[in-house]
């Protein structure tokens, strides 16, 4: 069986730390209250980024917010794109704030390869496991749940606002796209998506 990625609690603490001076350094007006709440009433630096894909342990949210102002960040430095350094900050380390206090652990059944029963026959073989489930208590969207929560302490400009919101990418099913519509406006809300799933899918683990 596959050994699952964990984050060890001291480097969780390595995470807050980092986390906490980046977001303290762009002196927006009221990120003290921002990161009081982050600290004192959510989960952030604990919760996982997902239920069973990327970082799906605990302290993988932090973590999954590093790597998207990682990868961001290199797209600046590498002169791909202009984006102000607090813009780049705030919005890949709380683009997905909308996932705090969103995940909880429960038991389910799970599938855990094979097993030969008493007549002999290959089955299933199930357990018990505590696994990441969802209970969504403010169920208004993604990126418009991370905007909220930002701006009941903070102001962000329309671009910071534009790349949280629209972090996720296109949306197939509506016409014309707003993510594409934008995009033509503030390019950066392309660099902050490729950003998020070039840290989903080719950075981090996949449990």
């Amino acid at each position: 069986m596959e050994e699952e990625f964990k984050i060890t609690p001291e480097e969780q603490e390595v995470n807050k730390k980092k986390i906490t001076e980046l977001l303290m350094s762009t002196n927006r007006p009221g990120m003290d209250r921002l990161l009081d709440w982050i600290t004192n009433k959510t989960d952030f630096f604990r919760a996982p980024a997902s239920t069973k894909y990327h970082l799906n342990c605990e302290g993988g949210l932090a973590l999954h917010s590093l790597h998207v102002y990682q990868r961001l960040s290199e797209k600046v430095a590498q002169g791909l794109i202009t984006i102000k350094p607090e813009t780049v900050i705030i919005t890949s380390l709380l683009h997905d704030l909308c996932k705090v206090n969103f995940y909880v652990k429960e038991v389910k059944n799970v599938k855990e390869g094979t097993k030969i029963n008493q007549f002999g026959k290959e089955v299933a073989n199930w357990v018990e496991k505590e696994v990441w489930g969802i209970k969504d208590n403010f169920p208004v969207g993604h990126g418009e749940k991370s905007c909220c929560y930002i701006q009941n302490f903070i102001r962000i400009t329309a671009e910071e606002y534009a790349m949280i919101r629209l972090h996720m990418g296109p949306d197939k099913n509506v016409y014309p796209d707003p993510f594409s519509e934008t995009a033509k406006i503030y390019p950066s809300v392309v660099a902050i998506y490729t950003s998020d799933i070039e840290s989903a899918y080719i950075l981090e683990e996949k449990q």
